[in-house]
C-alpha cells in the first residue's frame, strides 16, 4: 500500500473515531488525547493530521459545507433578479439550518479561530468555513452595493456566527426570526 493511501486511511480513521466519540460523549467531553488513545496512535500523528479540534470538526463539515455552497450558488443562479435581501435571507436560513445540524461542531470551530488571521495579510489562513460564508455573501454586496463589498461581506459572514445564533435560540427566537433580523441588519439597504 502507497504511503499516501496508508496516510488517507488514518484520516478517515481519526474522522470516524472522532464523529463516533462526539456522539458518544459529546463534543466538548472529547479531547484530542481521547481520539489518539482510542486510536492507539500518538498524539503527534493526529496533531500533524489536525492542529485541533476545529480543523478536525471541518473535515467532518467539509462535505456538508461544499453541499451549503453548491445549494447557495444553485439559488442565486436560479434567483438572479431576486434582491440581495432576499438572497441575503436564503444564505442565512442555509446556515441557521446547517447550524441547528451540528451546533455543537461549529461553536467549536468559532471558539478556536485565530482573531489575528482577520487582518487582510493573513486572509488565507482563515478557517475554511468562514471563508466559504464570507465567499457566498461577497457577491451579493458586489451586485447591490457601491461599498466594498469584501469588507461588507466579511462582517457579516464573521457576525453569523454559530454561538451568536445559539444566543438567539436560547432566548426563545425561532429560526425565521432570527433570519428576519440578520436580514433587517445586514441587508436591509439591499431590498
Amino acid at each position: 500500500m502507497s504511503r499516501e493511501r496508508k496516510k488517507q486511511e488514518m484520516t478517515e480513521a481519526i474522522i470516524d473515531t472522532a464523529k463516533r466519540l462526539f456522539a458518544e460523549h459529546g463534543i466538548e467531553a472529547v479531547s484530542m488525547h481521547m481520539i489518539a488513545q482510542e486510536l492507539e496512535i500518538g498524539q503527534g500523528t493526529l496533531y500533524r493530521r489536525f492542529a485541533n479540534k476545529a480543523e478536525l470538526c471541518f473535515a467532518m463539515l467539509r462535505t456538508d459545507f461544499e453541499e451549503l455552497h453548491s445549494n447557495v450558488m444553485d439559488y442565486m443562479k436560479e434567483n438572479a433578479d431576486a434582491s440581495g435581501y432576499v438572497k441575503g435571507k436564503f444564505i442565512i436560513g442555509a446556515l441557521i439550518t446547517m447550524n441547528a445540524k451540528h451546533k455543537g461542531w461549529f461553536e467549536v470551530m468559532s471558539s478556536q479561530m485565530d482573531l489575528k488571521s482577520m487582518h487582510p495579510e493573513h486572509i488565507g489562513q482563515v478557517p475554511p468555513p468562514f471563508l466559504v460564508l464570507q465567499s457566498m455573501i461577497a457577491p451579493i454586496f458586489a451586485e447591490h452595493t457601491t461599498q466594498d463589498p469584501f469588507a461588507q461581506s466579511l462582517i457579516t459572514a464573521w457576525c453569523l456566527n454559530p454561538i451568536l445564533i445559539r444566543v438567539f435560540q436560547e432566548r426563545g427566537y425561532s429560526e425565521e426570526e432570527i433570519v428576519e433580523h440578520f436580514a433587517e441588519m445586514f441587508f436591509k439597504e439591499l431590498k
